[in-house]
């Protein structure tokens, strides 16, 4: 009760939970829906096969603990969206701590983070495409960007219908991924954990940040908050359900996926190649194409949310905050020139996921810090902003040229929007 008594209310410019669009307000359900959706998707896809090169059967270990560090996350971002309802997300929770100088900063870079890692979603629905067509070497980047365009052309259909057919994907695609997993058990190898600390616990480490690209989404979420009725009872209610489900999920997954024999990238289309064959191949590419398109969906929801509100702060062109059409434009124009610059430099998606998980950690550690900085917060946003920060803290350590590049991210951020301040 002290949480919601000392909540502030969102900017007087900030649209209502009902206001947007006639959008009606988000519940608990729908809540979960984009939780999952955020976070199983490209990650399940995608990182166990990028973790066990750099790690070996250990890289289990980092899923575990990422799934054991979920909660603490997800109830620091609940508390953060039930205290303050605002579609800056992080920014807003900087904003409030540090003053609105570092808040700005922070907005610029939570948006340059989205337009930098959501494209690797893109990749993943590009190769599991082109896998389906027999093209596995066809052209990735190209493919990607027609699928990002796609997902930010979603985002314009509304949020009550877009979670709507988020929910009925969703509910199929995992009844797959669970059967996936059931279907492989007879395939399993127990000497595919052998030896099990192949690169050391350094390697564990590296894998811990590159696996917690797959945990991105609880924050994702929070960029809904405008739109959410009573988000104190929503967001409290949904990670309920939403962090198990994800931690299970992915810890099954991914412990499945190494005792699995083979070398094949793509976690589902190995589970269901190595127990139905050819036919199981396709089928697993057919099923990793439709989570990757529904977590991209959320995704770059989450991104046009931010774009606007950073827009109606002024942080970036008052035309994007105005109607859903500019930001997306602009959106699908940058992911664009992020895939073409991957393709001009000859960057890999590992790269990518290493700097966007090491941004979002500085953002995690700048909010938690804003958390307990800011006056009135209540003890239960304090509090899991504690262990937020000391968590974050930890995994950023390992994080290596990781953050290195993010933190010359977040200095370009923070430069920008001081001189765009001075110029005004």
């Amino acid at each position: 009760m002290t949480d919601l008594m000392a909540r502030p209310a969102p900017s007087a410019s900030a649209p209502s939970a009902a206001g947007v669009a006639g959008a009606r307000p988000l519940g608990v359900r729908a809540l979960v829906v984009f939780y999952v959706s955020s976070l199983v998707g490209t990650g399940i896809l995608l990182v166990p096969g990028l973790t066990e090169r750099q790690a070996g059967p250990a890289s289990l270990v980092a899923w575990v603990v990422l799934a054991l560090s979920s909660y603490p996350f997800a109830r620091f971002f609940a508390e953060m969206s039930a205290w303050r309802p605002d579609a800056s997300g992080l920014a807003a929770m900087v904003s409030a701590g540090f003053g609105p100088r570092p808040g700005r900063a922070a907005s610029l870079l939570l948006v340059a983070t989205y337009v930098i890692g959501n494209p690797v979603m893109g990749i993943v629905s590009a190769r599991c495409l082109l896998g389906l067509l027999g093209q596995p070497d066809g052209p990735v980047y190209p493919v990607a960007m027609g699928f990002m365009a796609l997902s930010a052309a979603f985002t314009l259909i509304g949020l009550t219908a877009g979670a709507r057919v988020q929910a009925a994907s969703l509910v199929v695609l995992l009844l797959g991924l669970g059967g996936a997993v059931a279907l492989a058990v007879p395939r399993f190898d127990t000497g595919e954990y052998t030896p099990f600390l192949t690169h050391g616990w350094g390697g564990v480490g590296i894998a811990v940040v590159t696996a917690f690209f797959s945990f991105l989404g609880w924050e994702n979420v929070s960029t809904l908050a405008e739109q959410v009725d009573d988000p104190a009872r929503s967001y409290r209610r949904a990670i309920r359900w939403a962090v198990p489900i994800v931690g299970l999920l992915y810890a099954a997954v991914t412990a499945a996926y190494l005792a699995v024999p083979g070398d094949e990238p793509v976690v589902i289309t190995a589970l269901l190649g190595a127990s139905l064959g050819e036919a199981g191949a396709v089928a697993g590419d057919l099923l990793a194409l439709g989570l990757a398109v529904v977590a991209t969906n959320a995704w770059v929801l989450g991104a046009t949310r931010v774009v606007r509100a950073a827009a109606r702060d002024r942080i970036l062109p008052r035309a994007l905050a105005d109607r859903p059409v500019p930001a997306t434009v602009v959106l699908a124009l940058a992911y664009t020139g992020v895939l073409g610059a991957l393709t001009l430099t000859g960057t890999g998606e590992e790269l990518v996921l290493i700097v966007t998980s090491s941004a979002f950690l500085l953002l995690y550690v700048a909010a938690a810090g804003a958390a307990l900085r800011a006056r009135g917060t209540g003890r239960a946003l304090r509090t899991t902003a504690v262990v937020t920060l000391v968590i974050a803290a930890v995994f950023l350590s390992f994080a290596g040229t990781g953050l290195l590049l993010a933190l010359l991210l977040a200095a370009g951020c923070a430069a920008a929007t001081h001189r765009r301040t001075s110029t005004r």
